[in-house]
């Protein structure tokens, strides 16, 4: 089941069915091609189908023909997929430069004691690592400011579109995107923070 399409689009009822009308045809073939593009990730294929209708959402005034609309999703899904294939290939060549390819001091290269880490956990390291997502959620929620947490129980909690969150915050709806984006990336970058040694 597609997620709900972003707040309707200011310019009009006929544009705003226009957009929900594409948003509700396309998505789920579109994110079935980003997912075949992305050789199965779901997850990032999620992020990029979302990406792409974000791109749809802020260009809906610009668009005259709306039944060409399905060869210019496809064509920005495979543009949009390209990137994050390629963001996904640095990324994983970046982790794997973090280890040195020489033998450690025991004799055991560090990728084999990755790999030798890689089973199933006891009760107490599960209960441990637990334990540590709980700690690290009860501080993000802490370092979260009063903006943040309207953010997160509007948008994120609650679900609502950026636009009734803008109305109800009284402020525009960009700024409403640019709050919602700020507030992902800084909880990413805590989550990266407080559970690095679980991740």
């Amino acid at each position: 089941m597609p997620p709900d399409p972003p707040a309707a689009v200011e310019g009009g009822a006929e544009q705003d069915a226009a957009f929900n009308g594409i948003f509700k045809r396309y998505y789920e073939k579109i994110l079935k091609f980003c997912v075949y593009a992305l050789g199965g990730d779901r997850s990032a294929a999620e992020d990029c189908a979302q990406d792409i209708f974000l791109i749809l959402y802020e260009n809906m005034g610009r668009l005259k023909d709306y039944d060409k609309i399905g060869g210019w999703l496809y064509k920005t899904a495979g543009n949009i997929s390209k990137q994050y294939a390629a963001s996904l290939r640095k990324n994983r060549k970046r982790f794997a430069a973090s280890f040195s390819v020489s033998e450690a001091e025991d004799g055991e290269a560090p990728l084999d004691r990755i790999a030798a880490e890689n089973r199933i956990k006891t009760d107490e390291e599960q209960i441990a690592e637990e334990r540590a997502v709980a700690r690290a959620v009860a501080e993000i929620r802490k370092r979260l400011t009063p903006k943040d947490k309207q953010i997160l129980a509007l948008a994120f909690r609650g679900k609502h579109p950026l636009k009734e969150v803008a109305a109800r915050l009284g402020i525009s709806l960009s700024a409403a995107k640019s709050r919602a984006s700020r507030l992902r990336q800084k909880v990413h970058v805590l989550v990266r923070e407080l559970l690095a040694d679980w991740i």
